[in-house]
Formats: structure tokens, sequence, C-alpha cells
């Protein structure tokens, strides 16, 4: 049996107080094929998606379901403040404790997977293969393209020392990886950028979803009273964010009250009370709080069309694709998709589940919807039924477990 590590400081599990999540679900599906054993390695605290554990000491090891090794790590408010790149550091430093602790507890890794963001810890990972551990194989995945995101999001400039640093870092970790993975569909494009060659292994393993086991018993319709079955409705459900702009949609469908189309968001984040300031005069925009994961499939089955949207028009790090979580909740829905984004390389175009329109493009998002409209429940079904067989062909946990179970018999 091989012992693999997985390191992310994100890394959120029912086992330590959090909501499921892909490397929790990876390792529970690859624990069934009775070849590895999975330690999953992260930090106290993660944004998002949220967890705090709180625990005595530099480390706790938790044995449940999936071995997980919590290292204590900071709290921290912004997710682009100093406090979250304090968190990177003390990530890092407390991962050189690993080594140290009981085999018994910690077995020795024959593969360590080292999920993007952060990266400073591949100089853990170099350091552990020179001093403890020479024969372990070392994948990389890429999960954000960082120091890219953080230019074109976040407004840095390129010439920007830490964001030197952090390229550095990025491309120590795509020539040193055996193998590189990415939830990214083309990300082997920027990977080809970055070395200046295309001499890696490179594989892509979309996002996921974890089939649910759905309860025989009705549950209690929240929504009731807030959401208008008389018109047609355009959802959103997802973190209010900068990188997943909502500006054009609310744009457009405040335009069209007329036709008696409304547009419901259901989440939150940083961007709502913005958001919220900006339609408090439309009776056709509404914001719904947050709700546990099976109210949300009660949200998505009340919509007619679902929206997400990635980048501007000037945005170019989407020009590699995206797989974003959410899309496979909605192929989940059975409901047709809007998507915007600079780029056709995303399971929306793949499934053929909707159609993808240019960011910003108030025109072609406004003919989408009135397409979307003009077509019979039974229309609009076919496109959902379509995302909805892709998802189950390609996106389901069970599924890419088992590619992940190929890249590391391929080591």
């Amino acid at each position: 049996m091989k012992n693999i590590w997985i390191i992310n400081q994100y890394i959120t599990s029912p086992d330590i107080e959090g909501e499921g999540y892909r490397h929790y679900y990876i390792a529970k599906h690859l624990k069934k094929t009775e070849k590895y054993n999975t330690l999953l390695i992260t930090s106290s605290f993660s944004h998002a998606p949220y967890r705090h554990n709180k625990f005595k000491g530099l480390y706790k090891l938790v044995n449940k379901d999936i071995r997980t090794l919590i290292l204590k790590g900071n709290t921290y408010k912004k997710s682009h403040g100093i406090g979250r790149i304090l968190s990177w550091i003390i990530f890092s430093i407390n991962l050189c404790l690993v080594p140290f602790i009981s085999k018994k507890k910690v077995p020795k890794p024959d593969i360590i997977v080292l999920s993007s963001l952060p990266l400073l810890p591949v100089l853990n990972i170099l350091i552990f293969r020179k001093l403890f551990y020479p024969k372990t194989k070392f994948i990389f995945e890429v999960r954000d393209l960082w120091p890219l995101s953080a230019i074109e999001l976040g407004n840095y400039s390129d010439k920007n020392m830490f964001m030197k640093f952090l390229a550095y870092l990025e491309k120590l970790s795509y020539s040193k990886a055996d193998s590189i993975i990415s939830v990214i569909p083309r990300a082997d494009l920027h990977i080809k950028n970055v070395l200046g060659h295309q001499n890696f292994n490179y594989r892509w393993i979309t996002n996921g979803f974890e089939l649910p086991n759905e309860k025989k018993d009705k549950i209690e319709d929240i929504f009731e009273g807030k959401i208008d079955s008389g018109t047609f409705n355009v959802g959103y459900a997802g973190t209010l964010v900068i990188a997943n702009p909502l500006d054009t949609i609310i744009k457009v469908v405040s335009r069209l009250k007329d036709e008696k189309i409304h547009f419901y968001v259901l989440g939150g984040g940083p961007e709502k009370e913005k958001l919220l300031e900006e339609t408090k005069n439309y009776n056709n925009i509404h914001f719904l709080d947050r709700v546990p994961k099976q109210f949300v499939r009660l949200f998505l089955s009340k919509m007619d069309v679902l929206f997400m949207g990635k980048g501007t028009k000037d945005t170019k790090i989407y020009d590699f694709g995206t797989s974003q979580l959410k899309t496979f909740d909605y192929f989940y829905a059975k409901k047709p998709i809007i998507q915007m984004l600079a780029s056709n390389e995303n399971p929306v175009t793949y499934s053929n589940s909707g159609y993808v329109v240019p960011p910003e493009d108030e025109e072609s998002l406004k003919n989408r919807i009135l397409y979307f409209k003009s077509l019979s429940h039974e229309n609009r079904l076919q496109y959902g039924e379509r995302g909805y067989e892709y998802l189950i062909e390609n996106c389901t946990y069970d599924k890419i477990s088992n590619t992940f179970d190929k890249v590391f018999d391929d080591l």
C-alpha cells in the first residue's frame, strides 16, 4: 500500500469540522481501492471554505474517516491582506515539523501532492526529498495560476518583488515536479510559457462533484414567498467576489423587468454590500443569504436558467479555461447555463449545456437570456440533461479519483 500526502492549507472536511471538499473526496474514494493510505495536511484556519480548528500545541492529528494532520496557523480577516501572506509563511514553517512526527502517526510518503495555492511549501518538499525521502515522487496540482491571478485580479505589478518571488516558486514547482495536474483545462499552455518548453508530464483533472445521498424526506421550503414562480428566473449561487463579477447581468436584467425576468443571487462575500447598494432601486434583482448545501439544491431547482461569470473583457488569466465548482452544482440541477468567460475551455462548452458569452457583453447576454425564455420547458431541460450526463460521466469524485489512481500508477 502506497502512502500519499496531499498538502494544501485550505483543505476542509467533515472530519475537521468543515464541509466536504476536493481532496477529502479524492482521498475517500482512493481509500476504496485499498491501494493507498492518504494523509491530508492542512492548516488550522481556512478562509474559503471557512474553517477554524482550535487546539493546543503546534499540530493535531485527526484519524477519523480520512487521516488529517492539522498544523497550527494564524487567523486573518481579509483574503488579500498581510495576514494571509503571513499564514503561508507560518504554514511552511510548521510543515518542517512533519518529518519528525512519529512514523506511526505520519507514515513516510511514497508520493507527495502539493496543491496550490500557496506555493511556498514547494521549498519544504524539495528539502524533504533531499534529506528524508529521496525516492518520494512529487506531484504539483495547479488550482490557481499564481502570481498571474494576483497581477490580473489584485492589480499588482509583475515588477513587484513579492510577485517575482512567487513567479520563482511557480517555475520551481513546474520544473521539479514528476507530474503536473491542474483543474484548469489548458494550464499546460501557461506552463509551457513559464518553462519555455513542453517537456513535462501534464494532465487535466477537472474539479468535481460528490453525488449526494438524497434523502426521501421532503425538506422545508425556506424560499417560499421569496422566489416568484410566475416570472422567468435567472439564478446565481456562490461567493460574491471580484473574480465572479455580477455587474453586467445586473444591468441587463434590470432593463428586462417588463419581460418578467428576475435575477436571484444566493450567497455572501466581500462584494455583497456594494451590490446591494447598487441594486436597491431594482425590484427584479433579489439577494438571498447563504444557506446549507441541501437548500442550495432547492434554490437551483426553482430557477429557469443559471448564471456564472469569471473576469472582465481585459482579464487574460481565464484564457486557459476554468473549472468552477458551482458548474457541477448547476449540472446536477439539470438547468441550462449562461457563463460569461473569455474562453471556450470549460465544462459548459464541453457538455453543450448552455452558452458562453464574452465578459461585459450586455447585448450577447441579453440575447441568450431571451433565447432561453423563448424555449419551452422541455427544450430548456435538454440543455440541463446534457450537463447532468457530462457530470455523471466525467466529473464525479469517483471518476476523478480513478484518474488520480492512473497518475500515481504512471509514477
